[in-house]
């Protein structure tokens, strides 16, 4: 029995609460142990009574195996410990490790008491989400003839704006509806300089380049007839040099009531590049606000409430949320779920986000550790099987599983360079991320025009403007997102089901299961035919096993 790879923790991924059930995972090294029971106990009644719970293997890597149970404490909380057998040895493990005599009152695991405070909770539709990412100024312009802005289709730079408009998204809702997605994230709105809006003026104005607030209303409420959701994109890490506020600033100086509301660290205060006060980045037109502020803290949840109050938005993404305050996000999430419990509040977290994703500041984040693994296996081509398999389970690890349901799993977005340029081109490629990440656990999100073939490496050039000739798309690919959209939206396995693993040398095989309903996804990204062995479950008779998977190809097989 290998204590070396012995691990729990509880009150964490690895020991988590659903309503009023707890999962409790455990590691071990690979093929070491074979069975493990969680024993639960209650040391302030009959201490003596004790409970078992067979684990079951969830996951394995090349080093270890991962075991997890779910079920129901006989008591207001949970006190447990860990039986191991390898077959030849029993051993415990509890709070202090390993031990070759069971624990009789203390040393175990203990929860003392399921607090409802305690449950993380996603709004329910998560689930159905598949999110499409509009970048306005890019995605459609109402009115062609308006020669007010640089000629659609033009060549991208930092600071052009091509006119993309309210209107124009109004008029592309059916393009949205044929795609089959349901929810747009959309870059920010509100009155700025650039194309981007992330170096906001006044938080409060819709900016006049993209509409009116009544051409805002008509959008929200012609989305919603169709069923689709809409995220904006709140940047309260940083404002513009321009914002009134910070104007005050430079007129005012060390007399401005406003002084407070950045981190300037000397006086005087100018707009340069060797600036005296905290920014976005080196960018001296971008200041940091300060968020422990109160009156800072005032306006920002204002403006999430007027958005929703005003236009009913459902949800937030917040831009460089891990430099922001986190009592404020505890705040603002109160708020905000006060004013609308369904809103979903996603968080800009490039890294692991678990800080964050524990019920009291984001429901998600952008998982941007699925992007790179998948970049790099199906894209970049850098990453071998074994490689990938070891990451994925390094993923499915990191977050509870309520937590993984509720992610937003992207491929690509206006920070990084677009999929089929990564590439280099090739379509399979490409097919096989997105039929990975339509079939995977979390939300699926389409960066716009990733699904007609649009190219482009870093910003600018990953920020085109979407060509609506459909005789220049590839037709190819835009099939086949909408069969892939349509595929997760009509398999219930698919968006409630378990994820789970089957080891391959060659292939990618995974196992989506929820109730009697099974989808079983092939993926060979491999230069060579290979067999696989079909569960029997899946065998029919016009199926049968081994079955032969071509080459840079897949192959889906089903069970209800």
């Amino acid at each position: 029995m290998n204590q070396l790879g012995f691990f729990h923790h509880a009150n964490s991924e690895w020991s988590y609460i659903d309503n009023d059930l707890i999962t409790l995972r455990f590691r071990s090294v690979k093929d070491d142990i074979l069975l493990i029971n969680v024993v639960e106990y209650n040391r302030f009644t009959d201490y003596q009574k004790r409970i078992k719970h067979d684990m079951k293997k969830y996951l394995s890597d090349t080093f270890f195996d991962y075991f997890t149970v779910t079920f129901k404490p006989f008591n207001e909380g949970c006190i447990y410990y860990f039986e191991l057998n390898d077959g030849i040895n029993k051993g415990y493990y509890g709070e202090y490790g390993y031990s070759s005599t069971e624990f009789v009152r203390m040393g175990a695991y203990e929860i003392p008491r399921i607090q409802k405070t305690d449950v993380y909770q996603a709004p329910s539709w998560v689930h159905d989400a598949i999110f499409y990412q509009i970048y306005p100024d890019r995605f459609c312009k109402a009115n062609l003839s308006d020669d007010t802005f640089e000629p659609w289709g033009n060549k991208p730079t930092f600071w052009n704006v091509f006119g993309g408009d309210f209107q124009g998204i109004i008029k592309q809702i059916p393009y949205l509806v044929e795609l089959g997605i349901n929810a747009i994230y959309m870059t920010p709105i509100s009155l700025s300089h650039s194309s981007h809006r992330y170096d906001t003026i006044d938080y409060m104005q819709v900016d006049p380049r993209l509409g009116t607030e009544d051409d805002f209303k008509q959008l929200v409420q012609t989305l919603h007839h169709n069923g689709i959701k809409i995220v904006l994109d709140a940047v309260f890490n940083h404002s513009s040099s321009d914002f009134y506020a910070f104007q005050d600033v430079l007129q005012n100086q060390e007399n401005s009531v406003y002084k407070e509301w950045f981190l300037i660290e000397k006086f005087p205060v100018k707009v340069q590049r060797d600036k005296t006060y905290q920014t976005f980045g080196y960018e001296p037109h971008m200041p940091k606000l300060n968020s422990h502020h109160p009156d800072v803290r005032s306006y920002l949840i204002n403006v999430g409430k007027h958005y929703i109050e005003t236009f009913d938005i459902d949800g937030w993404r917040l831009d460089v949320a891990d430099e922001v305050d986190s009592e404020f996000w505890r705040f603002f999430r109160s708020e905000i779920k006060k004013l609308k419990p369904s809103a979903l509040i996603i968080g800009e977290v490039w890294h692991n986000s678990d800080y964050y994703l524990r019920g009291d500041q984001f429901d998600s984040v952008q998982n941007y550790q699925f992007f790179e693994v998948c970049n790099n296996y199906f894209l970049r081509k850098n990453t071998d099987l074994v490689t990938f398999h070891h990451q994925l389970v390094h993923l499915l690890m990191m977050y509870p599983d309520p937590v993984q349901r509720a992610l937003l799993n992207q491929l690509g977005s206006h920070d990084v360079p677009r999929m089929l340029s990564v590439a280099n081109g090739d379509i399979e490629a490409v097919k096989q991320a997105v039929l990975f990440q339509m079939t995977y656990i979390g939300m699926p999100c389409i960066y716009y025009g990733d699904e007609i073939g649009m190219e482009g490496l870093s910003d600018p050039d990953n920020r085109r403007c979407f060509n609506w000739n459909r005789e220049s798309w590839n037709q190819d690919l835009f099939n086949f997102y909408k069969s892939v959209i349509n595929l997760r939206n009509n398999n219930i396995a698919l968006k409630y089901g378990s994820f789970s693993i089957i080891e391959h040398s060659k292939i990618l095989i995974y196992e989506r299961i929820y109730q009697n309903h099974g989808v079983l996804i092939c993926i060979n990204s491999s230069t060579s035919d290979e067999l696989i062995d079909i569960p029997f479950d899946y065998r029919t008779n016009e199926i049968k096993s081994p079955v032969a998977i071509q080459s840079k190809s897949f192959q889906l097989f089903y069970k209800n």
